[in-house]
Protein backbone atom coordinates (compact mmCIF):
# COMPACT_ATOMS: atom_id res chain seq x y z
CA UNK A 1 0.00 0.00 0.00
CA UNK A 2 1.28 3.50 -0.91
CA UNK A 3 0.89 6.20 1.74
CA UNK A 4 0.32 9.70 0.25
CA UNK A 5 1.43 12.81 2.10
CA UNK A 6 0.29 16.19 0.77
CA UNK A 7 2.59 19.14 1.49
CA UNK A 8 2.48 22.80 0.41
CA UNK A 9 5.77 24.08 -0.90
CA UNK A 10 5.88 27.46 -2.72
CA UNK A 11 2.21 27.21 -3.60
CA UNK A 12 2.50 23.82 -5.25
CA UNK A 13 1.21 20.59 -4.00
CA UNK A 14 3.62 17.67 -3.90
CA UNK A 15 2.67 14.07 -3.46
CA UNK A 16 5.32 12.34 -1.42
CA UNK A 17 5.46 8.57 -1.36
CA UNK A 18 6.94 6.39 1.30
CA UNK A 19 8.06 2.87 0.32
CA UNK A 20 6.26 -0.16 1.63
CA UNK A 21 8.02 -1.83 4.53
CA UNK A 22 10.15 -4.80 3.48
CA UNK A 23 8.53 -8.17 4.24
CA UNK A 24 9.98 -10.13 7.11
CA UNK A 25 12.25 -12.96 5.98
CA UNK A 26 10.69 -16.39 6.11
CA UNK A 27 11.94 -18.63 8.89
CA UNK A 28 14.08 -21.38 7.42
CA UNK A 29 13.90 -24.82 9.09
CA UNK A 30 17.01 -25.77 11.02
CA UNK A 31 18.83 -28.45 9.01
CA UNK A 32 19.13 -31.86 10.67
CA UNK A 33 22.79 -32.58 11.33
CA UNK A 34 24.15 -35.55 9.36
CA UNK A 35 26.02 -37.83 11.70
CA UNK A 36 29.07 -39.57 10.25
CA UNK A 37 28.76 -43.32 9.78
CA UNK A 38 30.75 -45.01 12.49
CA UNK A 39 33.27 -47.35 10.93
CA UNK A 40 33.62 -50.78 12.49
CA UNK A 41 36.41 -51.16 14.98
CA UNK A 42 39.02 -53.77 14.19
CA UNK A 43 39.18 -55.67 17.44
CA UNK A 44 42.00 -58.14 16.74
CA UNK A 45 44.74 -58.73 14.23
CA UNK A 46 45.67 -55.83 11.98
CA UNK A 47 43.83 -53.41 9.75
CA UNK A 48 42.99 -54.45 6.22
CA UNK A 49 45.81 -54.05 3.70
CA UNK A 50 46.62 -54.92 0.11
CA UNK A 51 49.11 -57.60 1.22
CA UNK A 52 51.46 -56.95 -1.68
CA UNK A 53 48.72 -56.70 -4.32
CA UNK A 54 47.94 -53.75 -6.52
CA UNK A 55 44.63 -52.06 -5.76
CA UNK A 56 43.28 -53.25 -9.10
CA UNK A 57 44.21 -56.84 -8.22
CA UNK A 58 42.21 -56.99 -4.99
CA UNK A 59 38.77 -58.59 -4.81
CA UNK A 60 37.22 -55.55 -3.13
CA UNK A 61 33.78 -54.86 -4.58
CA UNK A 62 33.27 -51.67 -6.58
CA UNK A 63 30.44 -50.79 -4.19
CA UNK A 64 32.49 -51.27 -1.02
CA UNK A 65 32.73 -48.12 1.14
CA UNK A 66 34.18 -49.45 4.39
CA UNK A 67 30.87 -49.20 6.24
CA UNK A 68 27.29 -50.42 5.96
CA UNK A 69 26.31 -47.80 3.36
CA UNK A 70 28.14 -49.74 0.66
CA UNK A 71 28.37 -53.29 -0.59
CA UNK A 72 29.71 -55.69 2.02
CA UNK A 73 29.34 -59.29 3.21
CA UNK A 74 26.47 -59.22 5.69
CA UNK A 75 26.88 -62.79 6.91
CA UNK A 76 28.74 -66.01 6.14
CA UNK A 77 27.10 -69.43 6.47
CA UNK A 78 29.51 -72.35 6.88
CA UNK A 79 28.06 -75.80 6.17
CA UNK A 80 30.33 -78.59 7.45
CA UNK A 81 30.68 -82.05 5.92
CA UNK A 82 32.72 -84.96 7.22
CA UNK A 83 33.68 -86.74 3.98
CA UNK A 84 33.47 -84.16 1.21
CA UNK A 85 33.99 -80.43 0.73
CA UNK A 86 32.38 -78.13 3.25
CA UNK A 87 30.81 -74.97 1.84
CA UNK A 88 31.11 -71.28 2.67
CA UNK A 89 28.16 -69.17 1.51
CA UNK A 90 28.44 -65.36 1.34
CA UNK A 91 25.31 -63.25 1.81
CA UNK A 92 25.80 -59.71 0.55
CA UNK A 93 24.24 -56.41 1.56
CA UNK A 94 23.64 -53.56 -0.93
CA UNK A 95 24.88 -55.72 -3.81
CA UNK A 96 23.03 -53.47 -6.27
CA UNK A 97 25.75 -50.84 -5.69
CA UNK A 98 28.36 -53.07 -7.33
CA UNK A 99 28.91 -53.43 -11.04
CA UNK A 100 30.58 -56.86 -10.93
CA UNK A 101 29.06 -60.27 -10.28
CA UNK A 102 29.55 -61.12 -6.62
CA UNK A 103 30.43 -64.72 -5.67
CA UNK A 104 28.06 -66.70 -3.49
CA UNK A 105 29.70 -70.00 -2.51
CA UNK A 106 33.13 -71.61 -2.16
CA UNK A 107 34.36 -75.07 -1.21
CA UNK A 108 36.24 -75.26 2.07
CA UNK A 109 38.01 -77.55 4.53
CA UNK A 110 37.40 -77.06 8.29
CA UNK A 111 39.17 -78.44 11.34
CA UNK A 112 39.75 -82.20 11.49
CA UNK A 113 39.88 -82.30 15.29
CA UNK A 114 41.99 -84.38 17.63
CA UNK A 115 41.65 -88.13 17.27
CA UNK A 116 40.09 -88.35 20.73
CA UNK A 117 37.25 -85.98 19.81
CA UNK A 118 34.25 -85.82 17.51
CA UNK A 119 33.98 -82.30 16.06
CA UNK A 120 30.27 -82.80 15.36
CA UNK A 121 29.62 -82.30 19.07
CA UNK A 122 29.12 -78.59 19.78
CA UNK A 123 30.79 -78.69 23.23
CA UNK A 124 33.76 -80.67 21.89
CA UNK A 125 34.12 -78.39 18.87
CA UNK A 126 34.42 -75.37 21.15
CA UNK A 127 37.13 -76.80 23.41
CA UNK A 128 40.49 -74.98 23.35
CA UNK A 129 43.17 -76.92 21.45
CA UNK A 130 40.54 -79.30 20.03
CA UNK A 131 41.60 -78.57 16.41
CA UNK A 132 37.87 -78.49 15.58
CA UNK A 133 36.15 -75.60 13.86
CA UNK A 134 33.85 -74.19 16.56
CA UNK A 135 30.16 -74.59 15.80
CA UNK A 136 27.30 -72.17 16.39
CA UNK A 137 25.72 -71.08 18.60
CA UNK A 138 27.01 -68.51 19.20
CA UNK A 139 27.03 -66.41 16.06
CA UNK A 140 30.59 -65.20 15.52
CA UNK A 141 31.74 -61.82 14.21
CA UNK A 142 34.67 -60.91 12.00
CA UNK A 143 37.30 -59.58 14.39
CA UNK A 144 40.18 -58.41 12.22
CA UNK A 145 42.67 -59.23 9.51
CA UNK A 146 46.21 -60.30 8.75
CA UNK A 147 47.99 -60.84 5.45
CA UNK A 148 49.23 -64.28 6.57
CA UNK A 149 49.35 -66.63 9.54
CA UNK A 150 52.53 -66.24 11.53
CA UNK A 151 53.29 -69.96 11.80
CA UNK A 152 52.14 -70.72 8.26
CA UNK A 153 53.07 -67.82 5.94
CA UNK A 154 51.62 -69.67 2.95
CA UNK A 155 48.18 -69.34 4.59
CA UNK A 156 47.23 -65.89 3.30
CA UNK A 157 44.38 -63.36 3.50
CA UNK A 158 43.43 -64.13 7.08
CA UNK A 159 40.05 -63.01 8.43
CA UNK A 160 39.79 -63.70 12.17
CA UNK A 161 36.54 -64.69 13.84
CA UNK A 162 37.72 -66.58 16.96
CA UNK A 163 40.87 -64.80 18.08
CA UNK A 164 41.11 -66.62 21.41
CA UNK A 165 41.68 -69.90 19.55
CA UNK A 166 43.43 -68.30 16.56
CA UNK A 167 40.73 -69.45 14.13
CA UNK A 168 40.08 -67.67 10.86
CA UNK A 169 39.20 -67.95 7.19
CA UNK A 170 42.32 -68.11 5.03
CA UNK A 171 43.61 -69.26 1.65
CA UNK A 172 45.34 -72.65 1.49
CA UNK A 173 45.06 -76.10 -0.06
CA UNK A 174 41.59 -77.61 0.30
CA UNK A 175 41.11 -81.40 0.35
CA UNK A 176 37.58 -82.88 0.22
CA UNK A 177 37.45 -83.55 3.97
CA UNK A 178 38.20 -81.67 7.22
CA UNK A 179 41.98 -81.20 7.46
CA UNK A 180 42.85 -77.94 9.22
CA UNK A 181 43.77 -77.17 12.83
CA UNK A 182 40.41 -75.43 13.25
CA UNK A 183 40.56 -72.66 10.66
CA UNK A 184 38.38 -72.68 7.56
CA UNK A 185 40.56 -73.12 4.50
CA UNK A 186 39.49 -71.79 1.11
CA UNK A 187 41.28 -72.79 -2.08
CA UNK A 188 43.90 -70.19 -2.96
CA UNK A 189 43.27 -70.16 -6.73
CA UNK A 190 39.51 -69.60 -6.26
CA UNK A 191 40.26 -66.47 -4.20
CA UNK A 192 37.42 -67.10 -1.76
CA UNK A 193 39.57 -66.04 1.19
CA UNK A 194 40.35 -62.79 -0.62
CA UNK A 195 36.66 -62.02 -1.19
CA UNK A 196 36.03 -62.43 2.54
CA UNK A 197 39.18 -60.52 3.50
CA UNK A 198 38.40 -57.65 1.11
CA UNK A 199 34.65 -57.27 1.67
CA UNK A 200 33.78 -58.17 5.28
CA UNK A 201 33.41 -55.60 8.06
CA UNK A 202 35.06 -56.21 11.42
CA UNK A 203 32.51 -56.18 14.21
CA UNK A 204 29.60 -56.37 11.74
CA UNK A 205 29.87 -59.38 9.40
CA UNK A 206 28.32 -62.40 11.13
CA UNK A 207 29.38 -66.04 10.84
CA UNK A 208 27.27 -69.13 11.54
CA UNK A 209 28.84 -72.60 11.47
CA UNK A 210 26.79 -75.81 11.47
CA UNK A 211 27.12 -79.43 10.44
CA UNK A 212 25.04 -81.03 7.71
CA UNK A 213 22.14 -83.01 9.19
CA UNK A 214 23.02 -86.23 7.33
CA UNK A 215 26.60 -86.03 8.59
CA UNK A 216 25.33 -85.58 12.14
CA UNK A 217 23.34 -88.81 11.84
CA UNK A 218 26.28 -90.83 10.55
CA UNK A 219 28.05 -93.15 12.98
CA UNK A 220 31.42 -92.20 11.54
CA UNK A 221 33.22 -88.90 12.19
CA UNK A 222 35.55 -87.31 9.64
CA UNK A 223 38.16 -89.67 8.10
CA UNK A 224 41.22 -87.70 9.24
CA UNK A 225 42.25 -86.41 12.65
CA UNK A 226 45.18 -84.83 14.44
CA UNK A 227 47.52 -86.98 16.48
CA UNK A 228 49.96 -84.51 17.98
CA UNK A 229 51.24 -82.51 15.01
CA UNK A 230 50.38 -85.17 12.40
CA UNK A 231 47.19 -85.46 10.37
CA UNK A 232 46.47 -89.19 10.18
CA UNK A 233 43.72 -91.58 9.14
CA UNK A 234 41.28 -91.76 11.99
CA UNK A 235 41.75 -94.98 13.98
CA UNK A 236 38.85 -97.36 13.67
CA UNK A 237 36.56 -97.34 16.64
CA UNK A 238 36.53 -100.50 18.69
CA UNK A 239 33.13 -102.17 18.83
CA UNK A 240 31.42 -101.79 22.17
Amino acid sequence: MTIAIVSQIFGSTLLAQTPEPAPLPEMQPTPTPVLPVKKPRVTQGSKWGLCGRKQSASQRSSGFTGDTTGTYIRDIQVHLHRNTYSTVTLNWANENLSIETLPIQFNASPGAGNCTLDCRSIPQSQKPSSHCTPQSPPTYLVQGYNCALGKYPEAKFVTWFHWDREIAFHAYTVPPYPASHGCIRLLTKNRGAEWIYDNSLAGITQININWDELDLKSKNPSPKCWSGDRLIDRPKQKPR
